[in-house]
């Protein structure tokens, strides 16, 4: 019997680093000084990159194509840290909102597909509802750019990276519903993406736990025995 150095099936990579990185993303952006949050935000978001080209796409065949994705958006964000033009801006928000949406298609698809609850299906959950939040975050970015003046509230005479993490609250803000109103939408584009961001976060909630529940519902008990 012939045995392989290889395993036949590896196990799925697991969400928890990536989960730990979008955390410290959420709490230590806010609090990184304004002459450094540009890099300091920067490599945070690098590090979701990594870790989430590893985590969302190592085990599938959309590997290869992910993981050139990743490589794009790393060396246009850094290219627009380096020259700091418009045109670049634009165009790392673009390929970023590309791989976040990319990103969360893989990780829903795994999701759907286990047949049973544990815990990387429940962290590979909150993975996808915390990059929802971050896409968001890119597409107010990217409506900020093109049309200034689309939210009230917003830090002015600041770098991008202090916008970035401002329209990253409002995000999180916006995808629980809890609406502080410190920062608010004026324009209607602004407007419609944080209602459609408002309804998404709360229906992907309902649906969510009802798939987990359900997963954990149908699961058949060890003890069950046919009795006789």
């Amino acid at each position: 019997m012939r045995h392989s150095l290889m395993p036949s099936a590896q196990a799925a990579p697991h969400y928890g680093v990536l989960l730990l990185v979008l955390l410290v993303l959420l709490v230590v952006a806010p609090l990184v000084p304004a002459e450094r949050a540009g890099y300091g935000v920067e490599i945070l978001f690098d590090l979701v990159l990594v870790t989430g080209a590893y985590s969302a796409a190592w085990q599938s065949r959309h590997r290869l194509p992910f993981f050139v994705l990743t490589a794009a958006t790393l060396a246009t964000r850094w290219t627009d840290m380096v020259l700091d033009h418009g045109g670049f801006s634009l165009a790392s928000i673009a390929l970023l909102i590309l791989w976040l949406g990319y990103a969360v298609a893989l990780i829903l698809t795994a999701l759907f597909r286990m047949r049973e609850v544990g815990t990387n299906a429940i962290l590979g959950a909150i993975v996808a509802y915390v990059l929802l939040a971050v896409t968001f975050e890119s597409l107010y970015l990217m409506v900020e750019l093109i049309q200034p003046g689309s939210f009230t509230g917003l830090p002015t005479g600041g770098n991008q990276a202090e916008l970035e993490s401002a329209l990253l609250y409002f995000s999180v803000v916006s995808i629980t519903t809890m609406g502080y109103g410190d920062i608010t939408p004026v324009s209607a584009l602004s407007r419609s993406l944080a209602s459609i961001e408002g309804m998404f976060g709360t229906l992907y909630l309902a649906v969510m736990i009802a798939r987990l529940v359900g997963l954990h519902s149908s699961r058949p008990t060890d003890d069950a025995s046919p009795q006789e």
